[in-house]
């Protein structure tokens, strides 16, 4: 592992439709994140709606709606693309959640750190 990745959770601890909370300490800023597992790929985003700058969750790692098919602002209802982080319901509409950039590597998720 090199300098420029933060370990966040091994791969087989995220099952299918799930999701996960995190938070990094960057430089001299705290980072919250979380992550999405949908059909064997992982995405993570910024935890903050693109409404209000809320986080998107009222309950641990709670990101997903109920079917596991859209990320859910807990606030508004607001649902994003897990795919794409783009709202398609909601007071955002077509506005999108801010991407991290993952590494997975060895059967673990690692978030690439930003200069």
């Amino acid at each position: 592992m090199t300098d420029d990745l933060a370990f966040l959770v091994c791969l087989g601890q995220l099952p299918d439709d799930s999701s996960r909370g995190f938070s990094l300490a960057l430089h001299d800023r705290s980072l919250e994140g979380f992550l999405v597992k949908k059909d064997a790929e992982v995405f993570a985003y910024i935890n903050r709606c693109p409404h209000t700058g809320a986080p998107l969750d009222w309950t641990p790692h709670q990101f997903l709606d109920s079917e596991a098919t859209y990320i859910q602002c807990a606030m508004h209802g607001a649902l994003f693309q897990i795919e794409t982080g783009r709202c398609v319901a909601g007071p955002c509409i077509d506005q999108y959640l801010e991407p991290l950039p993952l590494v997975i590597r060895d059967g673990k998720v690692f978030l690439r750190r930003r200069g």
